[in-house]
Parts: structure tokens; C-alpha cells; sequence
């Protein structure tokens, strides 16, 4: 059965794997933030974090864990009876800006296993030279007070995955289901799912087996 289709927008319960066909990069973060990774075909990506806050982490034991994605991966507890207060920062705003060149293609924000393709279609990249079009994903990272800081092994480090999206595909699936022929299929025979305003609906055929997309 193929994959639903959002499944590469929800959080996984395991480890994140490298997708097939993807390049994987791991990098320990001894320079300090920003923190260059290089992807490959003129394309890099940059970890910030953008806070404001210098004195914090001038005053901020060097080994202490300020983002890992351990916390993305690990099962969360029953929510308390009484729920605490808001609290103003619930994470760092940790992201990686991809750029080819001086180009900024997008910007992804640290959640693991989260895949973004950089850039999105849209009038702001429309102009110019076509840009080169990646998708990255967020396998894992381990960032500490003293690489926020400054320069250091202080055993931070950051793992990715990364192929071109400017590419056709040379698989091809099952033509879309008329409406009118959906229509007639008894309610028993049939799944429908839509996304959300404007998206596409996904509708599957449980006596064929085979999922079919309604644009």
C-alpha cells in the first residue's frame, strides 16, 4: 500500500531514517553558530540561532544541552490534571538557512524528521536565473550553551539529508478517479480524505487496492 501522503509532515516514533535517494551529512559543530554545512551542487545550508540574549550564555554552563532532538523522539508523558503556565519560549528557534550562493532558498526549522523543499513555488523566486531546488531533511542534533557561545568541541553536531528537487520523477502512478465514476461506488467501497481548503483530496478504492488523487 503506498505511503499517505502527509505522512512526511508528522514526527516519527523511531529514529530518523535517510530516505532512498537521499545524501546524508553529519557535522560536528566546532566553529561556533552560524554553523555552514555544505550540501552540494553550489547549495549550502546555515544553522542560526537567533535569540538576542549574549549575557545568558556568557553565564551558561558550557555542557549544558540547549537543543537535541532527542526531545522530538522521546514519548510523551500524560498531560498533568492542573496545566502549567505559559511560559514565554517554549524551544530555542533553532533553523537552518539554505541558500545557493548569496540566494536564500528557504528557511527549516530544527524538528526532526521534518523534510522541506527549498525553495517553495511562489512569485519571490520567480524572477532572475532559476534557482536549484533541494529537499532537506532533519535527521538529528545535538547543540550546547558553549557552541551558542564560541568555537569549541563541546560535542555538539548536526545530521542531515539532502537531494535535488528540480528533477522529474520516472515513476508514475494510476491515472485520477472521475468524480462521476467516484460518485457511483457504494460508500463501502470507498475513502476520502481532504487536507484542507484547496488542497488535494486523497480518495481510495478498497476493492482495487490502489489509491488514486483527485486534483
Amino acid at each position: 500500500m503506498p505511503q499517505f501522503p502527509i505522512d512526511r509532515y508528522l514526527l516519527p516514533e523511531t529514529p530518523v531514517e535517510v530516505p532512498d535517494g537521499f545524501t546524508e551529512v553529519r557535522q560536528s559543530l566546532t566553529a561556533g553558530l552560524p554553523h555552514r554545512v555544505e550540501l552540494g551542487a553550489g547549495v549550502h545550508a546555515v544553522l542560526i540561532l537567533p535569540t538576542g540574549l549574549a549575557r545568558q550564555w556568557l553565564h551558561t554552563d558550557p555542557l549544558a544541552v540547549v537543543s537535541t532532538s532527542a526531545d522530538d523522539l522521546a514519548p510523551r508523558p500524560a498531560p498533568p490534571a492542573v496545566p502549567p503556565p505559559p511560559a514565554l519560549v517554549g524551544r530555542v528557534p533553532l533553523r537552518l538557512v539554505v541558500r545557493q550562493g548569496t540566494r536564500i532558498l528557504g528557511s527549516v526549522p530544527l524538528a526532526a524528521g521534518l523534510r522541506r523543499v527549498c525553495p517553495d513555488a511562489g512569485p519571490a523566486v520567480a524572477t532572475g536565473a532559476a534557482p536549484i531546488a533541494v529537499e532537506v531533511v532533519v535527521l538529528g542534533w545535538l547543540l550546547h550553551a558553549g557552541t551558542v557561545r564560541g568555537s569549541g568541541d563541546y560535542g555538539s553536531s548536526i545530521a542531515l539529508a539532502w537531494r535535488r528537487a528540480d528533477r522529474a520523477t520516472d515513476q508514475f502512478g494510476p491515472p485520477p478517479i472521475n468524480e462521476f465514476v467516484w460518485r457511483r461506488r457504494s460508500p463501502a467501497q470507498r475513502v476520502e480524505s481532504e487536507l484542507g481548503p484547496g488542497r488535494l483530496r486523497y480518495r481510495y478504492l478498497l476493492d482495487k487496492k490502489l489509491r488514486r488523487v483527485l486534483r
